[in-house]
């Protein structure tokens, strides 16, 4: 609770330029009316909070892919983050399993192809085209329909790209070229 205090205090002061009096008096009510859980939930509703989870996310992804020894923390932090409030916490959730989850793990995230946000159904679909393995008929078969019924043409397109990457053709131009990538 303390913890919690300060750090919503600190933020009111410091960063919007708020007296603290009428802050401090704020959060009291807060407090009498419903509890210090809803200091708690506030704090984590803070679009601050959330850019500091997801700093946290892409930290974590980036250590456990050098480190297998950091994938569980990872792991189990990015699985936390799918079902956090704020998409952008939801968003690097995915990032992150999409970077270290085992091969074959899709349906980890699968589920997060019907989230609200347009950005993280379309993260939810791209992370399949990497985390399924190749030929995995399942995976296929879900992405096909997303590429089907998926309302934002955003997700059509990114279920289209992880079906070919999963079909083995992920790079492919017309006329059976491949895309080159420059270093």
């Amino acid at each position: 609770f303390t913890m919690a205090f300060r750090r919503i205090r600190a933020m009111a002061v410091f960063r919007r330029g708020y007296a603290a009096e009428p802050v401090l008096s704020q959060l009291s009510r807060v407090v009498s009316a419903q509890g210090t859980g809803a200091l708690e939930q506030l704090h984590a509703s803070h679009p601050d909070a959330a850019e500091q989870r997801r700093d946290l996310l892409r930290r974590l992804g980036a250590e456990a892919e050098k480190d297998d020894s950091k994938k569980p923390e990872a792991i189990r932090e990015a699985l936390d983050a799918l079902e956090d409030e704020h998409s952008l916490v939801r968003l690097a959730g995915i990032h992150a399993l999409a970077r270290v989850a085992s091969m074959g793990s899709w349906q980890t995230v699968a589920a997060m192809a019907t989230d609200p946000d347009e950005l993280v159904r379309v993260a939810a679909v791209r992370a399949m085209g990497r985390m399924a393995e190749p030929g995995d008929a399942e995976a296929l078969e879900f992405l096909e329909k997303a590429e089907k019924e998926a309302k934002d043409r955003s997700v059509r397109g990114a279920a289209r790209d992880a079906a070919a990457r999963l079909r083995g053709h992920f790079g492919a131009l017309p006329g059976g070229g491949q895309a080159t990538m420059l270093e």
